[in-house]
C-alpha cells in the first residue's frame, strides 16, 4: 500500500510525464507508465507502421487491430526507433485536455526522415489513464498526407529495420 502522504498523480500529469520519458527516450520510465494491458491503436497501415516494417499498405481502411502496438512495441517504438525515423522532431503542442480519466493531446510534428524527406503532420492522441498508468492510447492523424510526404509517388517500401530494444 502506498505510504499516505504520496500524492495522487492526475491522468493529466501521467500523460505529460509519459511524453517527458518519451523524450528522454527512457525505456524503463516509459514502461513504468504503461499498464501491462496497455494498446496503441493507430490507423491500420499508416505511413510510418509501413515504413518501419509494422504494417502493410493494404491495411488501411478502417480500425481493425491489425496494427495495434503492444506494451513492448510501444516502449520500443518510444524509446528507440521514434528519434531513428523522425530527426531533428519538433513538437508544437496546441492543447493537452483532461476529463476523468481521459486525456487528450493535440500537436504538430515536424522532422526529416530516413530518405531525406521533410515531415510535418498535425495529431490527436487519446490516453486512458488508471491507477497512474497509460493503458490505451488511441491516435488521429492525417494518413494521407503523412503517406505523401513519406513516400511522395514512390512504391512504399520499409526505410528502417524496426528495433525491438
Amino acid at each position: 500500500m502506498d505510504p499516505f502522504w504520496r500524492r495522487a498523480v492526475s491522468p493529466k500529469e501521467t500523460v505529460l510525464a509519459l511524453y517527458r520519458a518519451f523524450q528522454a527516450r527512457d525505456p524503463d520510465e516509459i514502461g513504468a507508465l504503461l499498464g501491462e494491458d496497455v494498446v496503441w491503436v493507430a490507423p491500420p497501415g499508416n505511413a510510418t507502421q509501413v515504413a518501419l516494417g509494422l504494417g502493410r499498405p493494404e491495411e488501411a481502411g478502417a480500425p481493425n487491430g491489425s496494427n495495434n502496438l503492444t506494451r513492448d512495441e510501444i516502449v520500443a517504438f518510444m524509446a528507440y526507433n521514434f528519434a531513428r525515423f523522425f530527426t531533428q522532431a519538433k513538437n508544437e503542442f496546441r492543447c493537452v485536455a483532461s476529463e476523468g480519466n481521459v486525456v487528450l493531446v493535440e500537436h504538430r510534428l515536424s522532422a526529416r526522415l530516413p530518405n531525406g524527406r521533410d515531415y510535418t503532420n498535425d495529431y490527436c492522441f487519446v490516453f486512458e489513464v488508471r491507477d497512474e498508468k497509460v493503458h490505451e492510447i488511441r491516435e488521429y492523424m492525417d494518413t494521407r498526407g503523412g503517406w505523401v510526404q513519406v513516400f511522395g509517388n514512390s512504391e512504399p517500401v520499409q526505410l528502417l529495420d524496426f528495433i525491438s530494444g
